[in-house]
């Protein structure tokens, strides 16, 4: 690879030898290539010979697992690696030449290739039939205006913002040394004045050591504070609404008190001062707990079917001068909707299997991997005990009953007494008994039915028209005495600290606590902070854009790849839509069964084997073939098509493994050639929809061309690259104190977008890149980006949108060294995209989704909807010390948060975009620059946002049901950032199951070797 890589001291080292040499080994077995009879089709069988070598004597590519978080690319000797790599290849395109009626290979490969255009027709069958000459009419986008002033009722949009600022920041180290020298004082025993001074030089050592236990503490706080307050925000939240509600409504309002109640009973119940902190031990499953520090996380309100859920990070800015921290993010709630990803259960049915452990799916998933076993007993007494609290009630069939009763109900007394002693004993059948009746308990009081008129209360009240008036909340950040050591001995020794936070230092959450305003005698020391919410109304604008795009597909070639399960249903369907209809194309098959958990099925150290072989040699075979092709390079498009037996709720593991080894091959090919996948599920006949939808996925990479109905919205900016970048760990120990030294994958993706002559715009992608440095290297210059840059240079580019995982840290930036990471935007960065040439604009881009409720539009309202008008959208988010600046909001009208019905469907999405401005890279560029492109009204900056408005529509991949209205994607940049990104997709288990291997930097080894890299 052209960027060294230097051995890392703290990371461990992998020999992948043995796995090579048995592949070598198991080749000459079986030939992996065979040719259809009619020549149209190559087969090749890689399964087979997974599978073989799955279940050979295989030695670990680690020689320790200690600690071992991800392990990749940090070759034991990477020269003998490259050498055997290159083997794997040679024998390979011996192979295939030996195979009966390949002839030569590139003429081979060129009789497979066909014009894109043959694949012309209409797309409601499943196959590779397309409607590419068909023009995309009568588009259109709608302009957002942002007024506090019009009233609610008048509003398209509604969006609940929360800010959270902490105050203070930079006074938080005195204020902790000062309370520890009051500790000292009330507590050391000795009249010699000379021994205290001792403790306080004992003390100040403390502070100036980097890696003492005085900083762990300040890490802590600095870290995980955020969450407190967010945990907090939801209870005012709940608040809020409460306040302001007017209905008629009785009953739900008591459910809406009520709920609020127990939320502040669990945090009364876990801060209870009279308790020590083993009085929270439990276990369960042999795995022990203490609920004081699972309820002291943030996130643990979430598993409840309604509460405030907080999405979206719209700013985070830190003010020196001000010693002020805020984070802007956004509300929305989440209402008992349905959990996708596990059969479709709306949420409190899925988490009462949990509780019960009636869940298949986790049954499945926790046979497969054992490792899990305490985050499956975490999970199920975590539920128990919240969904105690919050849902115990007294017996709403009772004689005297009356629904004012839930307000007075006491679920502490009666959990200390009938629940907490089982739970903290060894027997587990008797607590399974406890979760049974809690279970039994729940359908009995009819607690389901208190939720559906608790989630009909609150969407009603979210419907209305009215705005909200804003809400301000005072809290203090306190830092509890009982972190502290008060013996004299401790204190003599400098131990002033509880021996959790040099051991684990996440369990010392239990001693940060929030309380109104004023001093606490509880603290050491306190921060002020602030909870903010307000209510955003969006109106119709003025302004109304149309358009149209076309594919622009002339001169481009095919070369379609097959991935099909081997099994009945498949072959049938593949026969019918892909063989009989006269395709060419290359065939992966195998046995959609493989990876499935049970008897005499693969292990984890098998496993890994066979996803390790499937990687290496789908990659190698796809490289020979496309290597000999004669045209072209970026005129060859590789569609690559899946079926899926597997449902989206249960795919088959050995399914989705290669459905996302396809994407990963996917990505790399792009480099050179044009290449998307995509997947169809066939456990029952796709519809019509489905097909479509998946067919305009797959073809959503090739190039379309943008015109304007109205000849005055013409663009003048000749040509503008998006470069959209991310990375991905590969290589990374536990706790490493170096953490410079970790390596990870830098990846990401070129699109060009040109104004043609005739005043059309024609948007595609380019290319992509990737390449593995370590951490130390890679937020300074990596000579990827620089290389990128220099190539477009060169042809003709000077505008650059550069898009990148937003620095949001969610930490107060206590310190200054953190504050001042920016990693993808560091001014070293960018100083080295631009090398010093005046005439290249870098505009640095970081965007966010965040959650709007959308009132009924009429049916002759646009669904794409934008905000460009910086002044307004200071009202989303606003940096006091401007530093950063929201520049564009795009909105596609299309609903989330389920598939089904408009209970689930209750939110819609929107893309937020904000720059850094000038004042970060002083001595870089200049700050005017960004200014003219993203910020001031200027007709460089309407056609930027033109531009990417136009990339937006251009990823477009499906329509909602019984609608023609096409809208843009809201998330273009899916592939690449993002927690389903190609970064998280190419990540699998390594033979131990608690250590990742990144599929995509091992990839980019490999194909350094095989493709004329220079070492």
């Amino acid at each position: 690879m052209a960027n060294e890589l230097r051995e890392g001291d703290n990371l461990a080292p992998v020999n992948y030898d043995s796995l090579l040499e048995q592949i070598l080994n198991k080749l000459p077995e079986q030939n992996l290539f065979k040719i259809s009879s009619d020549s149209r089709r190559l087969l090749i069988n890689i399964d087979e010979i997974a599978a073989s070598i799955a279940t050979t004597n295989i030695q670990n590519p680690l020689s320790t697992t200690k600690g071992v978080r991800v392990a990749t690319v940090n070759f034991v000797n990477r020269e003998k690696f490259l050498t055997q790599i290159q083997e794997i290849k040679d024998y390979l395109i011996t192979n295939l030449e030996s195979t009966e009626g390949i002839g030569d290979i590139d003429g081979f490969v060129d009789s497979l290739i066909v014009n894109l255009t043959d694949f012309q027709g209409r797309a409601n069958k499943l196959g590779l039939a397309y409607p590419f000459d068909e023009q995309y009419t009568e588009l259109q986008k709608q302009e957002l205006i942002l007024d506090s002033q019009l009233p609610g009722s008048n509003s398209l949009l509604k969006f609940h913002k929360l800010t959270i600022t902490v105050g203070n920041i930079g006074e938080f180290q005195s204020q902790l040394k000062a309370g520890i020298k009051r500790n000292i004082q009330n507590n050391f025993d000795s009249d010699d004045p000379e021994d205290i001074e001792d403790v306080y030089n004992l003390l100040e050592k403390k502070v100036e050591d980097k890696n003492s236990d005085f900083h762990q503490l300040q890490r802590l706080v600095d870290e995980e504070t955020l969450g407190k307050l967010k945990k907090e925000a939801k209870i005012i939240y709940l608040e809020h609404l409460l306040a302001n509600i007017e209905t008629n409504d009785k009953l739900g309002v008591i459910y809406l008190t009520d709920l609020i109640r127990r939320l502040k009973l669990i945090e009364q119940y876990i801060n209870d001062e009279s308790k020590a902190d083993g009085d929270y031990d439990v276990s369960y499953g042999g795995e022990k707990f203490n609920y004081r520090d699972i309820f002291a996380r943030a996130e643990v309100f979430d598993a409840l079917p309604i509460i405030p859920i907080i999405d979206g990070n719209l700013g985070e800015t830190t003010n020196r001068e001000t010693g002020e921290t805020q984070f802007v993010l956004g509300l929305k709630m989440k209402l008992d909707g349905k959990v996708q990803a596990r059969g479709g259960k709306e949420v409190f049915d899925y988490n009462l299997e949990i509780i019960t452990q009636n869940n298949q799916e986790e049954n499945e998933e926790l046979k497969a991997n054992p490792d899990k076993k305490k985050t499956w007993a975490r999970k199920i007494l975590t539920r128990a005990f919240l969904y105690y609290f919050v849902f115990s009630c007294p017996n709403p069939k009772a004689k005297n009953y009356h629904s004012d009763d839930e307000l007075t109900y006491k679920p502490i007394s009666k959990f200390d007494e009938q629940v907490l002693p089982k739970l903290k004993g060894d027997n587990d059948a008797e607590k399974d008994s406890i979760f049974r009746r809690l279970v039994i308990g729940f359908e009995k009081y009819g607690v389901k039915e208190k939720i559906n008129r608790l989630r009909g209360l609150l969407r009603n009240f979210l419907d209305r028209g009215k705005k909200l008036p804003n809400c301000i909340e005072h809290r203090q950040i306190c830092i509890n005495k009982r972190i502290l050591k008060t013996d004299t001995e401790s204190l003599f020794q400098g131990s002033f600290f509880h021996n959790d936070l040099k051991e684990n230092y996440k369990k010392c959450l239990r001693y940060i606590f929030l309380v109104e305003e004023g001093t606490n005698n509880r603290s050491v020391c306190q921060l002020p902070a602030s909870i903010k919410i307000e209510d955003v109304r969006y109106f119709e604008g003025s302004d109304r854009q149309n358009f149209q795009w076309e594919y622009d597909v002339k001169g481009i070639k095919a070369l379609p790849v097959m991935w099909i399960p081997d099994t009945d249903t498949c072959r049938r369907i593949y026969h019918e839509s892909f063989v009989q209809k006269g395709y060419k194309f290359i065939l992966f098959s195998y046995n959609n069964q493989r990876l499935n958990s049970g008897e005499n099925q693969l292990n984890t150290t098998q496993a890994f084997v066979y996803r390790f072989t499937w990687i290496l040699l789908s990659y190698l075979c796809l490289h020979i073939l496309l290597e000999q092709y004669s045209g072209t390079e970026k005129e060859l498009f590789i569609p690559m098509v899946r079926l899926h037996e597997g449902t989206h709720e249960n795919p088959f593991p050995a399914e989705k493994f290669l459905a996302n080894l396809a994407k990963t091959l996917s990505f790399i090919f792009n480099k050179k050639y044009r290449c998307n996948s995509q997947g169809f599920r066939v456990n029952k006949p796709p519809t019509s929809f489905n097909i479509r939808n998946g067919l305009n996925s797959l073809y959503s990479v090739l190039p379309k061309k943008f015109s304007f109905n109205d000849n005055s919205d013409s663009t003048l900016l000749d040509k503008l690259a998006i470069i959209i970048v991310s990375s991905k760990l590969s290589d990374s120990r536990t706790g490493s104190q170096n953490r410079n030294d970790r390596i990870a994958n830098l990846f990401g993706e070129v699109i060009s977008i040109q104004r043609l002559e005739n005043g059309s715009v024609k948007i595609q992608p380019l290319t992509t890149f990737f390449d593995n440095y370590q951490l130390r290297n890679m937020y300074q210059e990596p000579p990827i980006l620089m290389d990128r840059v220099i190539d477009l240079y060169s042809e003709g580019y000077r505008h650059f949108l550069y898009v990148a995982q937003a620095p949001y840290t969610s930490k107060l930036h206590i310190t200054q060294q953190e504050e001042e990471r920016l990693y993808f935007m560091s001014p070293t960065i960018i100083k080295t995209m631009k090398q010093n040439r005046d005439d290249v604009k870098i505009y640095p881009v970081l965007f966010d989704k965040y959650y709007v409720h959308k009132f009924k539009l009429k049916k002759q309202q646009v669904k794409s909807l934008y905000i460009q008008d910086t002044r307004q959208l200071m009202n989303i988010a606003e940096d006091s010390s401007q530093k950063s600046v929201v520049f564009f909001n795009l909105f596609n009208g299309i609903s989330v948060g389920g598939r089904n019905t408009d209970n689930e469907r209750f939110y819609n999405g929107v893309i937020s975009y904000s720059t850094l401005l000038g004042k970060y890279y002083s001595g870089v560029m200049d700050d005017e620059d960004i200014r003219q492109g993203l910020v001031y009204d200027s007709s460089l900056k309407n056609d930027i946002l033109q531009y990417l408005t136009f990339f937006h529509f251009s990823r477009y991949e499906k329509q909602e049901k019984n609608s023609s209205n096409l809208t843009l994607k809201l998330d273009p940049y899916q592939n690449i950032i993002g927690d389903e990104a190609l970064g998280s997709l190419a990540i699998f288990r390594q033979m131990t199951e608690s250590i990742e291997f990144n599929a995509l930097a091992f990839l980019t080894e490999v194909h350094d070797a095989v493709d004329g890299v220079d070492f």
